[in-house]
């Protein structure tokens, strides 16, 4: 066997004061600082300096692989590696002889990879056997932190195993819907083993966790340092809610919500409880129930009382007073509350006999007195539109909130929106607002020609308009009513966003919101142009169409 390079990552060779001082980049961490922001080819320019340089280059070009096949390439063609079975005398001969001191010379420096993001498979389950039985016993990644892995339909879901080291903290695993629930159990039994020192897992697949869920259970019981678990829709039974409840160190839990086209809904999936002597540092959580539940579980004041962040899906209600009740059960609780997301769009399963009655302010009026709230997001069948007064009492209550979502692509009384004259109220009651979104309704007023009023969105970066029908004629009266409200060009958006659960828009209509939208962003960088220009108001005030031209003729180059 080839010796020539050594097993294990030498040290930088030590250079002279005097050289350090002259030549400043010959600093480790000077040099580290800078090669971690190069791009891979200059990294492997870098690593053909000198020793010193090099080390460091090496370092950085295989600190984060977003696949493995680099590393095995080191041992066998690729070809044979992605054929193991068609190429299986030709791998055993190339893993016979290949260089194991230069594989972990390079294999040691992985701290991150990615496997199987791509269609076709990374890597093949009897490639990674044959890989691990000839490099011997020892971890492949002996010093990797991260591991992110695809297993793609029909693949053994062990193959993953001979890349787990002996320091991971970060397993991210997705699942196709052909992996079936035999090999997904097998691969936590064997996980539970070996992951002991994991701080973040995130697992995403498909279906229901009951044919798993003791062994998901069993593998979550045996991580102690987690801190962060993710799982998917209807993955929370009461056997794997009982094992993240023991973590002594869970601060985030949470699962991910499901859309229109998810899985069936399963409510023995979604079960979630605060047990007595649980959840002790939980901060942050994510979860589903019927609103009913949903409100009994928070009223668990000890428990609440620690959350900064909650996500709250609830997959349908009977009225509007459902909802309140749990808005009421986290603003008697949740004083430390900084995020709220909730989510109360019905599923399909349940869309026909659920209410899609309109909720309104005083829904979310008891969330008012969770004063440190930053972000509230709210995806409902409708809201009502909020009026002035609402408005005030709202920027009052959270002085802190930079990101505002209210219902703005909602499944009924689309004719009922918000008028586009409230933004400078907003302007002036949160100050702090980087992002809103709102449905607005066909009540557009002419610009008045000000484009300074008193108040306007210092930091606001985007404004969503969701479902919001803008009337034809229209937008050059939006576009230079949103620039003189905004200190900056926001990012406008449209269209549906996370949280919509009801039918795709019609094509017509979302065509003609796409265009109307443009339109919008031509009329606000045209209005911004003329504000750089021209860092004062207009002598006289007009109609749209009056400043319009007279902004055109003031930039118009002389002729």
């Amino acid at each position: 066997m080839n010796q020539s390079v050594p097993t294990q990552s030498p040290p930088p060779v030590p250079l002279p004061p005097d050289h350090a001082r002259d030549f400043p980049l010959a600093l480790e961490e000077i040099l580290r600082l800078i090669l971690q922001f190069a791009e891979q080819p200059s990294l492997v320019a870098a690593a053909r300096v000198c020793k010193f340089w090099s080390h460091i280059a090496l370092d950085e070009r295989w600190r984060s692989l977003p696949s493995i096949s680099p590393l095995l390439e080191l041992v066998a063609p690729r070809s044979y590696i992605l054929n193991p079975i068609k190429y299986h005398q030709n791998l055993m001969s190339a893993l016979a002889k290949a260089d194991w001191g230069r594989f972990r010379y390079y294999s040691s420096r992985i701290k991150s990879i990615g496997v199987g993001q791509t269609v076709t498979t990374d890597l093949p389950p009897d490639s990674a056997g044959l890989v691990q039985l000839f490099h011997g016993p020892s971890p492949l990644l002996p010093d990797i932190k991260t591991v992110s892995w695809r297993f793609n339909q029909n693949q053994n879901c062990m193959s993953i195993l001979p890349f787990i080291g002996p320091q991971l903290e970060n397993l991210f695993l997705e699942m196709d819907e052909g992996i079936d629930n035999v090999a997904k159990s097998l691969l936590f039994q064997n996980l539970a083993q070996r992951v002991s020192t994991l701080k973040f897992l995130r697992l995403i697949s498909s279906g229901f966790a009951h044919p798993i869920s003791a062994s998901l259970a069993t593998l979550i019981s045996s991580l102690p340092r987690l801190t962060h678990l993710e799982l998917p829709p209807f993955f929370l039974t009461q056997e794997v809610v009982a094992a993240a409840a023991q973590l002594p160190l869970l601060t985030w839990f949470s699962h991910s919500k499901w859309t229109k086209d998810a899985e069936s809904y399963h409510e023995s999936g979604i079960y979630f409880e605060f047990m007595p002597e649980s959840f002790y540092q939980l901060s942050v959580l994510s979860f589903a129930s019927l609103p009913i539940r949903m409100a009994g579980i928070l009223q668990s004041t000890d428990h609440v009382g620690r959350l900064r962040l909650v996500v709250l899906d609830c997959p349908a209600y009977n009225s509007p007073q459902e909802i309140e009740n749990i808005f009421a059960a986290l603003g008697s609780g949740a004083h430390r509350l900084e995020t709220a997301y909730v989510v109360c769009g019905p599923v399909p399963q349940l869309a026909v006999s659920a209410s899609k009655d309109s909720l309104t302010f005083d829904t979310i009026r008891p969330l008012f007195s969770c004063t440190q709230l930053q972000q509230f997001h709210l995806y409902a069948p409708h809201l009502t539109p909020p009026k002035d007064h609402d408005v005030v009492e709202m920027g009052k209550s959270w002085p802190a909130m930079w990101s505002l979502i209210l219902c703005p692509t909602p499944l009924v009384k689309r004719h009922l929106g918000v008028d586009f004259n409230i933004l400078p109220l907003f302007a002036k009651s949160f100050p702090n607002l980087q992002k809103l979104e709102l449905f607005f309704g066909k009540g557009v007023p002419e610009f008045d020609g000000d484009l300074y009023p008193a108040y306007r969105f210092k930091k606001l970066g985007t404004l969503g308009l969701g479902f919001s029908r803008i009337p034809k004629g229209k937008t050059r009266d939006i576009g230079f009513l949103l620039a003189s409200v905004c200190q900056h060009p926001p990012l406008i958006e449209y269209g549906a966003i996370e949280g919509y659960r009801g039918d795709a828009i019609p094509s017509r209509e979302n065509a003609d919101m796409v265009s109307a939208c443009s339109e919008i962003k031509s009329s606000v960088d045209l209005a911004f142009r003329i504000k750089s220009s021209f860092a004062r108001n207009f002598d006289t005030a007009g109609s749209a169409a009056e400043f319009y031209e007279k902004g055109l003729s003031r930039i118009r180059p002389s002729t």
